[in-house]
């Protein structure tokens, strides 16, 4: 075979397509990361997150203190790392850095391989910890609870947990349930070294004590699904009355899903319905619109009434466009009425908090009813319960938001974290580390800050505890129908929750 110049040329650029395919592919493709980061690839990573902060975060920009506060954090930790550190270290750090923002929109993501957790379940229980198996069963029955982990007081590690957790999360405690369970993260915090087991020490909280060493697990889901039982259906026949319970997992399966539909459509002839929406996920205002059909206060009759429910703004930025608020279904200012715009430059104008300059122009949310749904007109006195808890974010907060103020609609649950804006995101180049912003803020319309407050249950519980359902439709239905405490009840919407007792039960 005769091997000339055109083969030369033709060899030579097969060889380079080759290499060309395979760069492609290592560019679009791989998404591994380094497990050790130099000084340098550190000091670039860190460079970057403080320049997206700074230009995008909402709460960065609401309170320069807090990136002056991550800026002298940076300091110390540079004067501890001389050398090369493992990236979930330096994850580690991030987190504690990012906190400061109190921010309850805030998410960060490693893409190494997540570190082992605890192998139980944690409870509180009044000042103590309890120790539970996965059907939540104390471990030791006779030593429930727990006192030492590695030989460390558990108030210890509790306090360390505190410092992953931001401002408006710390008294939560699914969260604080989930950071002490991080045990593998918390010990490289510590300077501890990493091992595949850990040393449990329980008491009875008297004078016995005993030690159980452990083998550490993967990371499992930081919630529990569900707040009820398998059996929750047959609890609700034994009520002595109608009712009925809806767990929704996703907002958005509301439009196509015949079967929720039809469930929802029974629960208004029940005397009291109670819909779980604490890990509900997605955007739909579905359902939204369904709770202000039927359960929505009457109208007064004013033509002036407010259908205003937020304002927002989000935060000035060349990657953000006019309509950045739009798909949380904020609109701008001139596509309101006139009673509307009235308000709407009252409640802004009002706002003194609100730096003009870091943040675009105002937009503003109606309520359902005022985007189209029709209120029904006949006499319904039957009551609805909505389960919330701090997985409740974004449209799901929103819809708990507005059921706060329906008088026959009781929350229930822990409290929301307020993360109720839109979201920004981005990747450090060298960690790989997704780290996830607020960039908008969102006010009332008395002016008062909603971002990052959350939604106060009128019935506080625990929603990684199981519930006894007869006890908690009991407590709903007696509260509102108790003579002259029901019209009481729709003019300051609730009773002090401090004062209900609500049974809880522990699966013995």
């Amino acid at each position: 075979m005769r091997f000339g110049f055109p083969q030369i040329v033709n060899l030579f650029g097969v060889c380079l397509l080759i290499c060309i395919l395979q760069l492609a592919r290592l560019t679009l493709f791989s998404h591994e990361y380094k497990t050790q980061l130099s000084a340098r690839e550190m000091n670039q990573d860190l460079y970057v997150l403080l320049k997206e902060v700074k230009l995008h975060s909402a709460f960065a920009a609401l309170d320069e203190h807090r990136v002056n506060i991550i800026e002298n954090k940076l300091e110390p930790f540079l004067y501890r790392v001389d050398g090369p550190i493992d990236t979930q270290d330096f994850y580690a750090e991030i987190i504690q850095l990012l906190v400061t923002l109190d921010d309850p929109g805030l998410s960060i993501t490693s893409p190494t391989k997540p570190l082992p957790v605890l192998p139980f379940t944690l409870r509180p229980l009044s000042d103590t910890w309890l120790a539970l198996d996965k059907e939540g069963v104390p471990i030791d029955p006779e030593h429930p609870f727990i006192t030492h982990i590695d030989g460390i007081p558990l108030t210890r590690w509790e306090l360390l947990s505190q410092s992953f957790i931001s401002a408006p999360l710390k008294h939560s405690i699914s969260e604080r349930v989930h950071w002490l369970s991080q045990i593998a993260l918390l010990r490289r915090s510590m300077g501890m070294a990493n091992q595949n087991e850990v040393i449990l020490s329980l008491s009875d909280n008297m004078d016995s004590s005993v030690q159980l060493p452990l083998p550490l697990i993967e990371s499992r889901a930081a919630y529990q699904t569900s707040v009820f039982d398998k059996e929750i259906s047959k609890h609700a026949v034994n009520t002595g009355q109608s009712s009925q319970y809806i767990e929704i997992t996703n907002l958005s399966h509301y439009d196509n899903n015949k079967a929720l539909k039809a469930e929802l459509e029974t629960g208004i002839k029940q005397a009291v319905t109670i819909i779980d929406i604490s890990h509900a996920a997605e955007r739909s205002d579905q359902l939204f619109q369904f709770i202000a059909r039927n359960y929505a206060d009457p109208e007064p009759n004013n033509h002036a009434a407010s259908h205003l429910i937020a304002l927002g703004q989000y935060r000035r930025s060349p990657h953000f466009k006019s309509d950045f608020l739009r798909p949380l279904g904020f609109i701008p200012y001139s596509e309101f009425n006139f009673f509307e715009q009235v308000e709407f430059a009252q409640t802004s104008q009002s706002i003194p908090d609100a730096k003009e300059k870091p943040f675009g122009l105002w937009y503003g949310r109606r309520t359902p009813i005022a985007q189209g749904s029709k209120q029904a007109e006949t006499e319904n006195n039957n009551l609805l319960g909505v389960i919330i808890g701090p997985q409740c974010r974004r449209e799901c907060e929103w819809l708990a938001y507005y059921a706060k103020s329906l008088s026959r609609v009781t929350l229930i649950g822990e409290k929301t974290t307020g993360d109720i804006g839109r979201h920004y995101g981005f990747t450090l180049p060298n960690s790989g580390i997704s780290v996830q912003l607020t960039a908008s803020l969102t006010y009332d319309m008395q002016g008062q800050l909603l971002s990052s407050v959350g939604i106060t249950p009128d019935i506080p519980l625990p929603i990684n505890e199981e519930l006894e359902l007869q006890g908690l439709i009991s407590l709903i239905t007696t509260e509102f129908r108790q003579p002259n405490l029901y019209a009481e009840t729709a003019r300051n919407k609730k009773v002090n929750a401090r004062e209900l007792v609500i049974p809880i039960s522990i699966r013995k």
